[in-house]
């Protein structure tokens, strides 16, 4: 019997080393006596080490497995500081902000918080810094995600190399709506107002194009202009949703520099001798812009879809999604009444 429960015993411990793929502790067999029970073997922990190398060297730290993320935390001040960042930490906020000399790297990390600064916007990456021992651990997936650099795990062994990874990115087209150019915050809204649409965060970094080709700045974009940019493949999950724009192109320049807006749906069309009239109602795109508005539409005004194809004043309907773009001279009416320039049908 007594050899029956030690081999029951040594399974367990087996089977939960196999299955951890960590350090297992196994409580030492009881004296059996008449009457005793065996104590079963212990798990402790399941966490696994791993060692470190950066650019061919080996870290003194080592990182370990977060059993609840399932994710590989790494020391932060030791490798970032080995890849030539300066790290400032803040006691009271429990943050680390990470620079980077003649670099325009900045990105802040908060213990215990799974939010992460890439250029400009802030994203999850699954895993929250944690403190262990003192040191502040990240996932593996900062080191890669947020600074772009080669991480390559092989078995137990992590390997961080200075190698920038090549960054990933994707072109897309639209209609600016708003334009931000304040000193805390520099942003392109476009394809919406409000909740709709995507904020293309812009920085000093950010090339910005006329249809010439060449640089302007971002004072120099307006409302109603449409657009490609190649921005980041990462993507924050609000609404809007928010991410970094390396290049913004005009496709075609306008003189109109003062234009207003409103991004929402058609809640009436009304056609006669006199020409069409529809009112549009959803977000207003700038502070003086109404969140219901009556346009008027003439032979002048724009009208077009998403892709730039010439749309009808006789194929708008009900319920169509438009970004409605008209100077800001209005009438003092509820809903005010104004003069379409451009319209824009959303898909």
């Amino acid at each position: 019997m007594k050899k029956h429960l030690k081999k029951q015993a040594a399974a367990l411990l087996v089977s939960a080393l196999a299955v951890s793929g960590g350090a297992v502790y196994a409580a030492p067999s009881a004296d059996v006596s008449q009457g005793g029970d065996l104590q079963q073997a212990e798990v402790i922990s399941a966490i696994l080490n791993y060692s470190v190398t950066i650019n061919g060297k080996d870290a003194k730290n080592t990182g370990f497995m977060n059993q609840e993320s399932k994710q590989i935390m790494l020391p932060l001040r030791e490798i970032s500081e080995a890849l030539g960042y300066e790290i400032k930490w803040n006691a009271k906020e429990r943050s680390a902000e990470l620079t980077k000399q003649d670099t325009s790297v900045w990105t802040l990390v908060q213990t215990d918080k799974d939010q992460y600064n890439v250029n400009k916007m802030n994203v999850e990456l699954g895993s929250a810094p944690v403190n262990n021992l003192g040191n502040l651990y990240v996932p593996a997936k900062f080191f890669s995600d947020v600074l772009h650099h080669g991480v390559a795990v092989d078995g137990a062994r992590v390997s961080i190399t200075s190698e920038a990874e090549d960054v990933k990115t994707m072109t897309s087209s639209g209609v600016i709506t708003a334009v931000h150019n304040d000193a805390d915050r520099k942003a392109v809204h476009i394809n919406g107002a409000g909740t709709e649409g995507t904020i293309l965060n812009v920085d000093e970094n950010t090339v910005i194009l006329n249809a010439a080709g060449d640089k302007i700045e971002l004072k120099d974009l307006s409302l109603g202009l449409d657009i490609d940019v190649e921005h980041s493949l990462a993507m924050t999950m609000s609404l809007p949703g928010q991410t970094y724009a390396y290049e913004i192109k005009v496709k075609k320049d306008s003189e109109v520099k003062d234009w207003i807006g409103t991004s929402g749906s058609v809640t009436e069309v009304a056609s006669s001798d006199a020409g069409t009239k529809i009112t549009v109602k959803g977000f207003g795109m700038t502070e003086t812009s109404p969140e219901e508005v009556v346009l008027n539409l003439s032979p002048e005004t724009i009208i077009v879809d998403q892709d730039g194809k010439e749309v009808k004043a006789s194929e708008l309907k009900k319920e169509d999604k438009l970004l409605a773009f008209y100077s800001p001279v209005l009438t003092k009416s509820l809903p005010p009444i104004g003069n379409a320039s451009k319209l824009v049908l959303v898909k």
